[in-house]
């Protein structure tokens, strides 16, 4: 790889663990929003219609890149941090926090910290990284789509809209599930 490859993947991982910190924010939030959401809409929500087809979001992320090559990678640093294979170990503590820290990544999803705490074991993982940049542009492309998806949700929306758009916002909602507004002011 020479000097321009290195710091475009460089940039594209760095980028990724930006998005991934953005991702986790935005899904914070979609969470806290959901619950501002059924509090407002919860009485139509009720009345709501589950058999029409209403998207639902997914906030997981698939796998950027493919799952033999995080396991691959993974078995590399279970090899050197894991519990059982460092017991009377010096450096035994840390090296348990990057196992646990290793799993967490596999979990998320999160390959350029996984290839990251392989580095930091000087971990040789020439044979499964190549060219990561290829995942990486996928992982970020999946993640910029995944925050914009979450970000077009109804609850998104609703908690950011400003407090004098909100009666026409709720109307629209509304006729977007097919549910009619209350009378008498019990909106």
């Amino acid at each position: 790889m020479d000097f321009q490859e290195e710091l475009n993947n460089k940039k594209l991982k760095l980028k990724s663990d930006y998005l991934r910190a953005e991702l986790e924010e935005t899904q914070w939030i979609f969470q806290n929003s959901l619950v501002e959401f059924q509090k407002d809409f919860g009485e139509y929500l009720k009345e709501f219609d589950e058999t029409k087809k209403v998207s639902r979001v997914d906030t997981e992320l698939e796998f950027d890149i493919p799952k033999e090559k995080v396991n691959k990678v993974f078995k590399k640093i279970a090899t050197k941090t894991h519990p059982d294979k460092n017991i009377g170990n010096d450096d035994s503590d840390r090296l348990v926090e990057l196992y646990k820290e290793a799993q967490q990544s596999v979990e998320k999803k999160d390959w350029s910290r996984v290839t990251q705490i392989a580095r930091e074991l000087e971990i040789d993982v020439t044979d499964v990284e190549e060219n990561d940049s290829v995942f990486l542009e996928k992982s970020i492309n999946d993640m910029e789509s995944k925050i914009g998806e979450i970000k077009q949700t109804f609850a998104w929306l609703w908690v950011h809209s400003e407090k004098e758009n909100r009666p026409q916002l709720k109307k629209h909602i509304l006729d977007v599930i097919g549910v009619k507004e209350k009378e008498n002011g019990d909106s």
